[in-house]
């Protein structure tokens, strides 16, 4: 390990340098913290690695409503669909325009959904 001989100040305000004392708490003490930090923000692999993670967060969460309301429609209309054939009273009208549009709306989002996680996944394999 090589010594640590050199010196560098850096004037703060009281609440920049709460704010690094707080986060450098986990780091053991502040240097660390700041040396750390330099590394991971000179290191672009680390940058573009965190930007991706955000990316595919905010894809997540852009998504996962629309499938959760998409999926409970479609649950509904099968339900109701396998209930009317039983009783005997599934029309091939509630077929075509009831249960064949969500079927096809999930279709589409889930097609949409798949091509967004493969763009992303390029992105990431692109990274290594």
């Amino acid at each position: 390990m090589q010594l640590r001989n050199r010196r560098t100040e850096v004037r703060l305000t009281e609440d920049e340098y709460a704010r690094i004392k707080k986060q450098s708490a986990t780091f053991g003490s502040i240097g660390h913290y700041i040396r750390s930090a330099i590394k991971e923000f000179s290191d672009t692999n680390a940058r573009q690695r965190l930007d991706l993670m955000n990316e595919l967060g905010n894809f997540y969460r852009a998504y996962r409503d629309d499938i959760f309301h998409i999926s409970g429609n479609l649950n509904q209309s099968v339900k109701r669909a396998n209930e009317l054939a039983v009783a005997g009273l599934l029309s091939s009208s509630y077929l075509s325009q009831v249960l064949m549009p969500e079927i096809q709306n999930t279709q589409k989002v889930l097609d949409s959904f798949h091509q967004e996680l493969i763009k992303a996944t390029k992105k990431a394999l692109k990274l290594r």
